[in-house]
């Protein structure tokens, strides 16, 4: 079984109805298992703190949507190990260290990146990591 890095915007339509969310979902359908870095906890929890606090979803869906994502996700890696590489592809691409603690992850496995970022994936287009990481869309075409 292979395995699949994912980020928080692939993780986030999980939880929260997005127009990904069908693609999103086929992930997990797929039987691949599903990786990501432990920041993909924070950052999954500050988008759903914005939509409870924007009215968009209920707080106590909010909560249950942060306690299952260990069930699609059951892999989820401490970020100090990932944070020295990190940094290093941060200062190679000029890009910021987060979503390349990701590509860390990602490269360390020998595994695709899935994601939704656009901006991501087009800095590294140009560069010999362009083969790391995939939009959703490109990923699970119908």
């Amino acid at each position: 079984m292979s395995e699949i890095v994912v980020d928080a915007s692939v993780a986030v339509c999980w939880f929260a109805r997005e127009a990904e969310t069908e693609r999103a979902n086929r992930l997990i359908a797929a039987a691949n298992a599903l990786v990501a870095p432990s920041l993909l906890l924070l950052e999954v929890a500050g988008v759903l703190w914005k939509k409870v606090r924007r009215g968009e979803m209920d707080g106590d869906v909010a909560g249950a949507g942060l306690r299952e994502i260990r069930r699609f996700v059951p892999q989820i890696v401490d970020d100090a190990e990932l944070a020295d590489a990190a940094l290093a592809l941060a200062r190679e691409l000029d890009h910021p260290v987060y979503d390349c603690v990701y590509l860390s992850l990602a490269r360390r496995r020998n595994a695709p990146l899935v994601t939704l970022d656009r901006t991501f994936t087009a800095r590294l287009a140009g560069t010999r990591y362009r083969d790391d990481a995939v939009l959703l869309a490109d990923w699970a075409k119908p």
